[in-house]
């Protein structure tokens, strides 16, 4: 099951920075978007106000028409009602955020028991499920410190799919590893979006990937929505100035 995604004039403040200025953004459900621009622009506040790992700063966000901070009166939402929503959102991070205490599957399980209620039973066959889909069943029992980088972003794929998320935002999933390990990882996030199970939105700098495995793009710059278009349109023929001078530097350095 998938979820939908409203924002309306979002926007984030930091000091006198605007980070983000007015986002409105609509995503169906099953619908995959990819997010690219320059470092700055915006991409990665966007997930975060999403996971509510922060708040705006004003504007609002909307999963299947259910805004996540405010009541249908206009009221501040309750804690209990934030969490609700965000429970429908699950999130891999740019540098894995594991455990290091804990092993592989350790880490996958942590949160179905104490957050998501299951039995630790329960939790162990889910985790054992997610972790195979990952290619790393032989490794339930390892901690991260003997896991490779992409061993280690596998793991937190495994972990936030654990949680059986409605929507699944990853954040720069391949920046932090070495080239030859970028491949595996693209392949399981390819995998997951074909799927159509969730509603997928990807912050990267995988051009290709996002070209060829995205429903849409989204170009970011400064805080605004410069672009959205199918993903196929606006690497072939993007439309707006900035859009082309970011592509062609972008290939240029490639």
């Amino acid at each position: 099951m998938s979820s939908s995604i409203r924002l309306n004039k979002l926007c984030k403040r930091y000091g006198e920075v605007d980070v983000l200025r007015g986002i409105d953004l609509e995503i169906p459900a099953g619908q995959t978007v990819s997010i690219i621009g320059p470092s700055g622009s915006g991409k990665s506040t966007l997930l975060r106000l999403l996971m509510t790992l922060d708040r705006p700063t004003s504007g609002t966000i909307e999963i299947d028409g259910e805004s996540m901070w405010t009541q249908p009166d206009g009221s501040p939402a309750s804690s209990a009602h934030v969490r609700k929503v965000r429970g429908k959102i699950g999130m891999v991070f740019q540098h894995f955020n594991l455990f290091p205490h804990m092993t592989a599957l350790g880490n996958v399980i942590e949160a179905p028991i104490h957050v998501g209620g299951l039995s630790r039973d329960e939790a162990v066959e889910r985790g054992r499920h997610y972790l195979d889909l990952v290619g790393l069943a032989d490794k339930q029992d390892v901690h991260p410190a003997q896991l490779s980088g992409g061993q280690k972003q596998r793991v937190g794929i495994a972990r936030a799919l654990a949680m059986r998320p409605e929507i699944m935002l990853f954040d720069e999933v391949t920046s932090a590893l070495d080239p030859e390990l970028v491949g595996g990882i693209l392949q399981i996030v390819k995998d997951l979006a074909d799927k159509r199970e969730m509603t997928m939105i990807l912050v990267t700098h995988q051009m290709k990937f996002a070209e060829r495995s995205c429903d849409r793009t989204l170009f970011f710059d400064e805080g605004n929505v410069v672009e959205d278009a199918p993903s196929e349109e606006l690497f072939s023929n993007p439309k707006e100035p900035r859009t082309q001078q970011f592509l062609q530097a972008v290939i240029e350095a490639e």
